[in-house]
């Protein structure tokens, strides 16, 4: 369970976040969406611990999310940042293995191309990408090897910043549908943070739509058609 309560959060005296609290149960899929600067990719970022907030706590498992905790908790998170943010100066397979070949537990090369062989094969990638360099896939490969990348070590928790940015249509689809297989399969709990409202019917159990930094409509997925909410409407319509 991850819980943040009351977070608000600030730059340069703007006001980005007022008081915004929610649960992730285990297991449950959220989509928070939103308009541009509505601070969707800043709570992603406080929810990680990437960024402090000015006020409220993030709760993990019932215990605050602090400096000291902070790296036992994302050695169990899987993050798929906008555009992939993949290293440009690493193979495929090192991006995906960087955790295994970098982190506290650190192994082998050898054992860290195998783990990352295995993972570039769940997400629809052919062992030939492994040697390949970030340059020399398509934007929809990229965001398959950053998939590959979260979900090592099979996390508990998964964070999507944005996973269709700068797709075709069809490649979206593709991505909605293997991050929902493989949120499933890992039996995870996932934020995604979207405007997508294609890829929100595809992956969420549950939407969060931010306006002006405050929480406007909140509720399952399946209740998004029935709200009566002028902005939702909108989103819908698109």
């Amino acid at each position: 369970m991850i819980r943040l309560e009351h977070i608000a959060k600030s730059f340069g005296g703007t006001p980005v976040l007022e008081d915004i609290s929610l649960d992730l149960a285990p297991g449950t899929s959220l989509a928070v969406l939103g308009r541009s600067g509505t601070g969707k990719s800043v709570l992603a970022q406080i929810t990680l611990g990437l960024l402090a907030p000015d006020a409220g706590r993030v709760l993990v498992e019932g215990a605050p999310l602090t400096r000291r905790t902070h790296r036992a908790f994302m050695a169990r998170t899987g993050v798929l940042f906008q555009g992939a943010a993949l290293f440009d100066s690493l193979t495929i397979w090192e991006n995906v293995a960087f955790r295994l070949l970098n982190g506290p537990n650190r192994r082998s090369r050898s054992t860290a191309r195998e783990a990352a062989l295995e993972a570039l094969a769940r997400v629809d990638l052919a062992p030939r990408v492994a040697d390949l360099h970030p340059a020399d896939l398509s934007g929809g490969m990229q965001k398959r090897a950053g998939l590959a990348r979260a979900i090592m070590g099979a996390p508990e928790f998964l964070v999507f910043d944005e996973p269709n940015s700068g797709l075709d249509p069809v490649t979206a689809r593709e991505i909605d549908a293997l991050i929902r297989t493989l949120v499933s399969d890992l039996g995870a709990t996932a934020m995604t943070i979207t405007h997508d409202m294609a890829g929100v019917r595809a992956i969420a159990d549950t939407v969060m739509l931010l306006d002006e930094g405050r929480v406007r409509w909140q509720g399952p997925v399946a209740k998004i058609d029935t709200a009566e909410d002028g902005l939702l409407s909108r989103f819908l319509a698109r």
